[in-house]
């Protein structure tokens, strides 16, 4: 792969080459930097897929696909930024997640004989489940999901990523013909040759929390015939006694080898470990890092003051730029779907603040004007309705769709995902309004972070 080639391609479209973080049989991941935000020190990470040989069906559907991974919007997924074509490569560019992935986290541990205290574990797994809720609510299959593509934000949340070999699956099919993904992750039901369903993906999340408790994985062999035998033959293993019954449980929940006793992303989320979790989440006001201004630095200065503040949009515009540091407001989460009360942390001359809710954001004017507003009754502060602030701001500043409230009402809004071999998705506009592949097709690479490559089409990939 010609450096002075990817130079050219990544430069027509303004992203100066840094380094190669990643590379495989398809192209490249590349770390780079976007020419007009220098001054910010933003890195993007460009996956680069070679499609020169490919048939224009293949690059229909790499296209179509990778406008439906860039359509993703979730607090837990790495953002994707855009995707162009260029001198042969497909170019996908999404957020740069500088806490590396938790594949490297969990050998540091191992390294140090070191264990993740429950919390910690629990959190991560938390925020896996809720993105993998979310796309088995949009009809896709990440088919890849291990340690290594989850990647970890500046503020130490889990980001799903690398969706790779993901799927798109069609309104009328319950299983993608393709068996792909990665062999320690692989769960029963593939090595026996069948569908790849909703199901393998909780047995890979099965696999990726023991791995976070024992620090290995739980099924491992010098080849892949053995591997195949230990998945398919012997016990899975239990996660170690230094966690609490109810995280024990949950492993032998998801690493059940019939995948129609392996309960759904819905259902997991209401297991008290899990709900526990996300009580506590919801009351720290974290994990919000997927909304627009997520985890970006501060946005270039904008006029000081009341001058900037006098012409900035929205219902609360007239505060916007006017806060000080101290000052109690209540702030819009598209997250959470609700007012949440906030105290101003920090307020600096062009009138850009940061809230105790958003640790280390700076929001601008323009959100200020239409998600912050100064501190109303307790009655009023939190609608009953959940609607987002009236005049609703800029089409990317207004709520999804109406919540029971909360990032565990999110898990039952669509009701639980099919299951199992065989079973079918349930049918809705979702599915036919996003690009979609023909039915045992691989899907085009994407991913986040210093990830690698996937492997050529249809093979399984190693652990790396």
């Amino acid at each position: 792969m010609a450096h002075g080639r990817i130079q050219a391609a990544l430069g027509k479209h303004h992203y100066a080459f840094i380094k190669k973080v990643g590379e495989g049989s398809f192209g490249a991941a590349i770390l780079c930097q976007h020419d007009t935000d220098k001054e910010r020190d933003t890195k993007a990470i460009v996956k680069m897929i070679d499609i020169s040989r490919a048939s224009k069906q293949e690059k229909d559907d790499a296209l179509k696909e990778s406008k439906v991974l860039a359509s993703l919007k979730h607090p837990y997924i790495v953002r994707y930024r855009e995707s162009f074509n260029e001198d042969g490569w497909l170019c996908i560019v999404m957020d740069y997640c500088e806490g590396g992935d938790l594949s490297g986290r969990i050998k540091n541990a191992r390294q140090s004989s070191k264990i993740f205290p429950q919390d910690q574990v629990v959190r991560w797994f938390t925020q896996a489940i809720l993105a993998l809720k979310y796309i088995h609510d949009l009809h896709i299959l990440h088919r890849d999901l291990k340690s290594g593509n989850f990647f970890l934000s500046k503020s130490g949340n889990i980001k799903m990523g690398d969706f790779g070999i993901a799927k798109v699956l069609e309104c009328t099919a319950a299983c993608a013909q393709t068996q792909i993904g990665t062999p320690y992750y692989l769960s029963p039901e593939i090595c026996h040759g069948k569908n790849y369903a909703w199901s393998s993906d909780i047995w890979s999340m099965g696999c990726i929390l023991y791995e976070m408790c024992a620090r290995k994985v739980p099924f491992d062999a010098p080849d892949l015939k053995s591997l195949i035998h230990k998945i398919t033959k012997e016990p899975a293993p239990e996660i170690p006694a230094d966690y609490s019954v109810g995280v024990r449980n949950l492993g032998k929940e998801l690493l059940d080898r019939d995948p129609n006793k392996r309960p759904p992303a819905a259902e997991i989320l209401k297991r008290p470990v899990v709900q526990e979790m996300v009580r506590r989440m919801l009351d720290e006001v974290k994990g919000e890092a997927g909304e627009e201004e997520g985890d970006k630095p501060p946005p270039p200065p904008a006029p000081t003051g009341g001058a900037a503040a006098s012409g900035v949009a929205g219902p609360y515009g007239s505060n916007a730029g006017k806060y000080t540091k101290g000052e109690l407001v209540e702030y819009y989460s598209e997250t959470h779907g609700e007012w949440l009360p906030a105290t101003v942390t920090a307020a600096n001359d062009d009138g850009r603040v940061q809230l105790n809710v958003k640790p280390g954001v700076w929001i601008s004017l323009e959100i200020q004007g239409a998600k912050v507003r100064p501190r109303q009754s307790a009655q009023a502060a939190t609608p009953a309705s959940g609607k987002p602030p009236p005049g609703g701001g800029s089409p990317a500043h207004r709520a999804p769709e109406k919540r029971e409230g909360a990032l565990q009402r999110q898990a039952s809004r669509d009701g639980p995902a099919p299951r199992g071999p065989g079973s079918s998705p349930a049918r809705g506009p979702s599915a036919d309004r996003r690009g979609r592949t023909p039915q045992g097709r691989a899907a085009s690479p994407a991913g986040a972070g210093a990830a690698g490559m996937p492997s050529a089409r249809g093979n399984s990939r190693g652990r790396g």
